[in-house]
C-alpha cells in the first residue's frame, strides 16, 4: 500500500469513526452486557459469556443472555464462584441457545469457576500464557484455549467430555478458525478504556490483537481493499489486521467497531444502494461505492 493510499484510507476511517453513534450502536452490541458491571471479574465473566453466545440474530442471543443473567441473580462473579454442579445445573436445563444446550452453558460457567479458583481471574490466566516475543495474540489464545479444554467437565456431564455445544465456545487459531468471538472478547479486555472497550488486561499491547472477523467486517474490508481473500479464516483476519496496522500501528482494532456496525446498521447494505453510498464516509476508498455512484476516483492500490 502506497503512503498516499494509506493516508487516504486513514482519513476515511477517521471520518467513519467520527460519524459512528457509539451509544446507539453499543445498545445493539453484545458489549452492552458487560458494560452493566464495574467489578473487573464481573466484566470478565459476563464478557466471555456474552461473546461466547454472540452468533445469530442480536435479539435472540440478547434474550438468551438475559435469561442466564436471571439464573445468576444478576451477579456473575458471585454466582460463578459459588456454582455447585450438583445443585445448580438443574436451573440451566430449560435454557438453550441454538447449538448450546443448558448443560453446555452451565459447564462454560463451571470452567470459569475453576479458572477463578486457580488463577484469581480470567485475565491472570491469559496474561500468564502471553509471551512478548509472540508476533500477535494467536499463540497466547491457542495456549489459553488448550488450557481451558484440559479442565474437568465431569461434575456437569458425568464424565470428562466436550460435547459440540461446549466446544463451540472454544475455537482454535491452529484449526484455521477466525476465532471471531474470542478475538472480540480479547478486544474488549485489552483495548484501552475509551468508553467502548475496558482495558483490563494491561500487560498485553493492543497492537497484538487480531480483528474479530465477521461477515460485515470481511465484506467492507474487501470493498476497501484491506484484503482480497474471500474465506473468513484466521489468515484473512490476520491480513486485514496487518493492513490496519499501517494506519494505526499501536491500535489497529480502533476501527473494528465502526466498520462492523457500518454493516450491521444497514448503512453499508449488501445490495445496491447508491443513495447510501453517496453519504458514506468511506466512499472515496470503497470500490463498490465508487462503481455504484459512478465516481471517477483513482483505482485502489
Amino acid at each position: 500500500m502506497r503512503p498516499d493510499r494509506t493516508a487516504r484510507l486513514k482519513a476515511a476511517l477517521g471520518e467513519l469513526h467520527r460519524h459512528t453513534d457509539f451509544p446507539a450502536r453499543i445498545a445493539q452490541d453484545p458489549i452492552v452486557f458487560p458494560r452493566r458491571f464495574s467489578h473487573p471479574q464481573d466484566i470478565e465473566i459476563m464478557g466471555w459469556l456474552a461473546t461466547g453466545l454472540a452468533y445469530g440474530r442480536v435479539s435472540l442471543f440478547q434474550a438468551a443472555l438475559e435469561k442466564i443473567l436471571r439464573v445468576m441473580g444478576g451477579k456473575p462473579r458471585e454466582y460463578v464462584l459459588h456454582l455447585n454442579p450438583s445443585k445448580d445445573v438443574e436451573a440451566f436445563l430449560p435454557l438453550y441457545y441454538r447449538m448450546n444446550e443448558g448443560k453446555d452453558i452451565a459447564c462454560f460457567l463451571y470452567l470459569m469457576r475453576q479458572i477463578l479458583e486457580r488463577h484469581g481471574s480470567i485475565g491472570e490466566l491469559f496474561t500468564s500464557l502471553y509471551r512478548e516475543e509472540d508476533k500477535d495474540i494467536g499463540p497466547a489464545l491457542e495456549r489459553f484455549i488448550r488450557h481451558v479444554q484440559s479442565l474437568d467437565t465431569t461434575p456437569i456431564y458425568g464424565r470428562k467430555i466436550h460435547p459440540p455445544g461446549l466446544t463451540r465456545f472454544f475455537a482454535l487459531p491452529s484449526k484455521g478458525s477466525s476465532c471471531k468471538r474470542l478475538n472480540l472478547y480479547l478486544r474488549w479486555m485489552v483495548r484501552p478504556n475509551d468508553g467502548l472497550d475496558f482495558g483490563l488486561w494491561k500487560a498485553i499491547p493492543p497492537s497484538k490483537l487480531i480483528i474479530p472477523l465477521d461477515t460485515h467486517v470481511l465484506r467492507i474490508s474487501r470493498y476497501l481493499g484491506l484484503t482480497r481473500r474471500k474465506s473468513p479464516g484466521w489468515a484473512t483476519a490476520k491480513e486485514i489486521t496487518e493492513t490496519l496496522k499501517r494506519i494505526d500501528p499501536q491500535d489497529p482494532l480502533r476501527y473494528d467497531f465502526p466498520i462492523c456496525h457500518h454493516g450491521i446498521s444497514g448503512a453499508c447494505p449488501i445490495g445496491r444502494a447508491p443513495e447510501k453510498c453517496r453519504l458514506c464516509p468511506l466512499l472515496t476508498e470503497c470500490a463498490k461505492g465508487r462503481a455504484l455512484v459512478g465516481r471517477q476516483i483513482a483505482t485502489i492500490s
